[in-house]
């Protein structure tokens, strides 16, 4: 029939294709036409290309993706969003000026000066001197941005802290989170800023992933980069700073044309106390970015990744979505040429368990399983957080400091910081494409990574720190032995919030302090599962999942047999 009446109206070129079909298949047939243009130009979250220079473009294995218009404004459209965000925030917490907020949103970049700093004690010496007499020597370091007066006068009383969810006593809304985070400006629009922290102990990797951070990016002017280089100044490298020869042959490397955007903070390895510590500083040198991102120093990127990252965030539709995971490895997963992925799968953390004896025993998250993602379009829930990559809006570095006071601490960094997070009410995913890849000393970079040295190397030096840092990162969860004693030192600004509790975490996810022990087979509800269970209780004005609504517990599938 359709066939007739096509080869009809080639003859009558007079008369229209749709001659002679009535109105209500003349209008079925132009929905279905319009239906399938849109597939065809790809909709929601698959376009093809439409423009070749489009910001809204993420690269993937080969195929270019049209992202969908969430990632940027345009100038005026900016203007218009921010204000009244400061405005209604201001409104809503009773404090702050919305003018000298939106004064602080515009400044970009803003490094570390020497008059930006502060006199702490070193915490290895302090908790391995404890019941002794030993000196104390005094480290001099960044003050954060939260503590500074200007940030003080923008926020009002109680600082940017205090602004959100006075440090954690309340979940902030969603306007207040949005008064934070500054934007830069690139001539068509306000883009967000991104704040990458790299703690990095003696790596020749450094300076390789700096470079890859700024080279592989779409647009690497509006980050920033902090970097905690802790070397020995005598008989190491430059392994973070720039190359030597920025004015010579290495003058078209990112690093030398962006150089002015990265911060770079030298500590005397001996003085080297952990991670821990290390992000501690680095959470100091953040100075008000809009996202703030986490990688160890032996990374690299693939091309775009920040528009990519950034578009996998929005996708969540949840302003309290961090984004982390234990990456893959580095070993064939970059083409070298396009510097596309060519890894299709992605690891998801779902995987933990006791380890350690005594007060030294914590709660450790193992080697977490990857493959293809099972959900399209939009990152998965997980409940724990990974150190060696977490992206998120930057009122998570705000809110969620790391602990000054846990020296010597390597194991058990990644549960406390999770559940600090949890309890101010931030909801962890994995992305569902990497954007980097991490350099393991396996297959060929076995011997190279080896050849690393650790922080471990001065622990002659703070004999004794570990075990009371232990005590008190396991005492701020709730994970510790009960009458254990610890130290309370500026708990309110390093502790747990009251948006959930940790109890509603170890019974939603089968974790049991009583007797240390899990609920086995936790990976075989995180994904689709745990999705459709936790996943729909996300608040309508996008500010986190609702726990009080959740009643479900985890128990191993193995018992219910």
């Amino acid at each position: 029939m359709v066939k007739k009446s096509s080869k009809s109206s080639k003859s009558q070129r007079t008369i229209s294709p749709l001659a002679g079909l009535n109105v209500q298949l003349v209008s079925a047939l132009l929905i279905l036409m319009f239906l399938y243009t849109m597939v065809t130009l790809g909709a929601v979250f698959q376009m093809p290309l439409l423009e070749e220079n489009s910001r809204n473009l993420v690269i993937h294995n080969g195929q270019r993706f049209a992202l969908q218009k969430i990632a940027d404004t345009t100038e005026d459209e900016e203007d218009s969003i921010k204000t009244s965000d400061s405005e209604q925030a201001v409104e809503e917490s009773g404090h702050g000026n919305a003018e000298k907020i939106e004064t602080l949103r515009q400044r970009f970049p803003t490094m570390v000066k020497d008059d930006d700093m502060e006199e702490i004690d070193h915490p290895g010496q302090m908790y391995a001197n404890i019941g002794k007499s030993g000196p104390i020597e005094k480290l001099k370091v960044p003050k954060f941005w939260a503590d500074s007066p200007e940030v003080n006068d923008a926020y009002g009383e109680g600082g940017v802290r205090g602004f959100l969810g006075n440090h954690g006593q309340h979940l902030m809304t969603l306007s207040e989170a949005k008064s934070v985070g500054s934007l830069w400006n690139d001539g068509k629009a306000k883009r967000e800023t991104i704040y990458i922290s790299v703690a990095s102990y003696r790596d020749p990797e450094c300076m390789p992933t700096i470079e890859s951070i700024l080279a592989r990016a779409k647009d690497p002017k509006r980050i920033r980069v902090a970097v905690i280089d802790q070397r020995d100044a005598k008989h190491d490298d430059e392994f973070c700073g720039p190359p030597k020869s920025c004015d010579g042959e290495d003058s078209t490397s990112a690093y030398c044309r962006y150089k002015d955007q990265v911060d770079l903070f030298h500590v005397e390895a001996r003085l080297s106390i952990g991670p821990v510590f290390a992000r501690h500083l680095a959470h100091r040198m953040y100075r008000g970015e809009y996202y703030a991102m986490q990688v160890d120093s032996h990374i690299r990127f693939t091309q775009d990744w920040d528009d990519d990252l950034i578009w996998q965030w929005k996708s969540a539709r949840n302003e309290m979505t961090v984004l982390t995971t234990y990456l893959s490895d580095i070993i064939d997963s970059i083409d070298p040429v396009t510097h596309q992925s060519k890894h299709p799968g992605r690891p998801i953390m779902c995987k933990s368990g006791y380890e350690g004896q005594g007060k030294l025993k914590h709660l450790r998250h193992g080697q977490q399983p990857e493959g293809l993602a099972g959900i399209k379009g939009q990152p998965t829930l997980e409940p724990f957080w990974a150190a060696g990559f977490s992206f998120a809006r930057a009122h998570f570095v705000i809110q969620i400091p790391y602990d000054q006071y846990l020296p010597m601490v390597f194991q058990g960094e990644e549960i406390s910081m999770g559940l600090r997070g949890f309890t101010y009410g931030y909801d962890y995913y994995a992305a569902e494409r990497s954007v980097c890849f991490h350099m393991y000393a396996i297959k060929e970079n076995k011997e190279k990574r080896k050849r690393v040295k650790l922080f471990w190397e001065n622990s002659n030096l703070y004999r004794g720190a570990e075990l009371e840092a232990m005590k008190r990162l396991n005492g701020i969860i709730g994970m510790g032995e009960k009458g254990e004693v610890y130290d309370h030192t500026d708990e309110s600004k390093y502790g747990l919030g009251r948006v959930r509790s940790t109890k509603k975490f170890f019974e939603t996810f089968g974790i049991h302090t009583d007797t240390q022990t899990i609920e086995d087979g936790l990976c075989t509800f995180v994904g689709k599962p745990m999705m459709q269970e936790i996943g729909g209780h996300l608040r309508s004005d996008t500010m986190g999942i609702n726990y009080d609504e959740i009643t479900y517990r985890f128990v191993d599938p193995k018992k219910k047999k």
